[in-house]
């Protein structure tokens, strides 16, 4: 990345929207705009010279759809991006996931959403950006996608780092402070995540990638990152059981 500043590539039919989302993007002083088009045929030529490290696209675009574009890139074989979808529409949301989408942009683009796609893509660092490139596009199993209150959200399970539960809904707490709210039972994310996650009572899952200590006094597992500490229940018969997990993550590594 040139002066490491994320560089994209935008592709969005209305010259309007276009000079609005490069606007946003330049304005977190993050990423820089390699180039654009309003043009969806040019678009993979363009993609192809420049080799951006995000694209962002939109989906529904005449003559061609973001999806056609990333088909065609595909069939080339020539480039690899980080995609952003950019749409009005999150009816497309499912399908932009079976493209294994970074993320999923809803206009009107929200600006500190934007910042979020940045900075997480900025905080996997070059060598984990390059070990995830051969399998973004086409084939990323670490994006989780689950129906949310205003539409549908993507949940990298790595910044994750506690879920409650809430009624008939979960609620992620990411290390950003971010928080999403998904129409899942806590069983039914569960049933999503991977070992590193460990269910601490009725109505708590922990990432214990994060986990500091285990307050015995008031029953809580700790976490801290990057000075910010976070706290979530945890019952006392779970308390032996999280200990055998974690000497059992320990002991593999």
């Amino acid at each position: 990345m040139s002066d490491n500043k994320i560089r994209a590539i935008i592709v969005e039919d209305e010259p309007e929207a276009l000079d609005l989302l490069s606007g946003l993007i330049e304005a977190t002083g993050m990423a820089i705009i390699e180039a654009s088009t309003c043009d969806p045929q040019e678009a993979v030529d363009l993609i192809s010279r420049h080799e951006p490290d995000m694209l962002f696209l939109d989906i529904q675009m005449p003559g061609m759809s973001g999806f056609d574009i990333l088909n065609e890139l595909r069939r080339l074989s020539t480039v690899n991006p980080h995609v952003v979808f950019t749409t009005a529409h999150d009816e497309y949301a499912i399908k932009a996931f079976d493209y294994a989408a970074f993320d999923y942009l809803l206009k009107p683009i929200d600006p500190d959403r934007l910042l979020e796609t940045l900075q997480r893509f900025r905080q996997s660092g070059p060598k984990g950006v390059a070990e995830q490139r051969s399998g973004t596009m086409f084939g990323n199993e670490r994006i989780l996608v689950f129906r949310g209150v205003t539409g549908v959200t993507f949940i990298d399970p790595a910044e994750v780092v506690f879920i409650t539960a809430d009624g008939n809904y979960s609620n992620f707490n990411f290390i950003s402070g971010r928080v999403e709210t998904v129409t899942a039972l806590l069983g039914t994310v569960e049933m999503h995540l991977g070992k590193q996650f460990f269910r601490t009572g009725r109505s708590c899952i922990i990432n214990t990638s994060y986990l500091a200590r285990i307050d015995m006094k008031q029953m809580q597992c700790v976490f801290i990152r990057e000075n910010r500490e976070y706290r979530c229940e945890i019952s006392r018969d779970k308390v032996k059981l999280l200990m055998d997990h974690m000497k059992s993550r320990l002991s593999e590594n």
